[in-house]
């Protein structure tokens, strides 16, 4: 297989396993780097010095580009304004020149379930903003993948949740009903890379998951590590009225001393939300993408990545 992708994020979590994943299927992989390739541990020979809101850096990663899979973003930020430059604004800016390009045939934009709930959150809300600037160029072929819960060696977000079922404990939000889905990372790197397979854009956004059509509820993620684990593993809700005032604090504490946090009153509303269940898998349908990792594979995994590492 040949073929230039670019990435954007190649030095987070998603995007590093991407650019891996990538170059093992014979794609050439130019990654969007801030520091020349020294926050790309392995690939410092694909890296193009740049950022998101450097738009002569976006245009060099696109120039000559087969395809474009765009994963940076931010997860937390100080306001709202910041969430929007980064994954609104940039977005826009990198369809522009995607629809302009004479070569990128394929921009594959890594979106968020939560942007079918803007106004959950700031985060929500923009990350939608970035799914609707693709549909206004008329000219650009794209397709919107909507994750849910991804997780697998490396990410320091769901490391919080391996940490306490280490513990013996889900800190569970929400009602006994709500439902989630997940998938592990190297099934979300081989479905982008299934969409490279396609002639050209779906013009559609999709939703995926690890094959669980249901999604789990809390009780069920608890068993499940309790299986890991080979022991017992208790799902234990927090109500919103605990969780609010944190939440809240942190937000003003951010706002105060200029840093952001993950927990605000946005994430806390995304959190509590009952239903994040992925609402169908149709990339199997079009290509032969299928999710491989069971829910239970993947935290063994994962829990072994992180005993081995010392991350637990």
């Amino acid at each position: 297989m040949v073929g230039t992708i670019a990435v954007t994020g190649g030095s987070g979590f998603v995007g590093g396993h991407l650019v891996t994943h990538l170059i093992s299927q014979g794609w050439r992989v130019r990654a969007l780097s801030r520091k020349g390739g020294a926050d790309l541990p392995g690939h410092g020979e694909i890296a193009y010095p740049g950022a998101l809101d450097d738009l002569s850096s976006l245009e060099n990663l696109i120039e000559g580009a087969d395809a474009l899979i765009h994963c940076a973003g931010l997860v937390k930020a100080r306001d709202r304004r910041a969430f929007f430059r980064i994954n609104g604004e940039a977005t826009t800016h990198l369809s522009k020149l995607c629809a302009a390009s004479r070569t990128c045939g394929h921009f594959i934009y890594l979106s968020s379930l939560t942007a079918r709930m803007p106004g959950l959150s700031s985060y929500a809300a923009s990350k939608l903003a970035g799914e609707e600037s693709l549909k206004t160029q008329e000219t650009l072929k794209w397709t919107i993948v909507r994750p849910p819960v991804v997780y697998g060696p490396g990410d320091r977000e769901t490391l919080k949740l391996f940490k306490y079922m280490k513990r013996g404990v889900v800190v569970a939000p929400g009602s006994p009903q709500s439902r989630l889905s997940f998938i592990y990372i190297d099934d979300l790197c081989a479905a982008l890379n299934a969409l490279l397979t396609l002639p050209t854009g779906l013009q559609r956004t999709l939703e995926i998951h690890d094959g669980a059509a249901n999604g789990y509820d809390w009780r069920e993620i608890a068993a499940t590590a309790s299986q890991c684990l080979e022991r017992r593993v208790h799902a234990f809700r927090v109500p919103h009225a605990a969780a609010w005032p944190v939440a809240a604090a942190n937000a003003l504490l951010g706002r105060a001393i200029g840093y952001a946090p993950m927990l605000t009153p946005g994430k806390l509303r995304e959190a509590y939300h009952p239903d994040w269940v992925s609402a169908s898998n149709p990339l199997s349908e079009l290509t032969d993408w299928k999710p491989n990792v069971t829910i239970l594979e993947g935290f063994s995994r994962s829990f072994q990545w992180y005993q081995r590492e010392g991350w637990l």
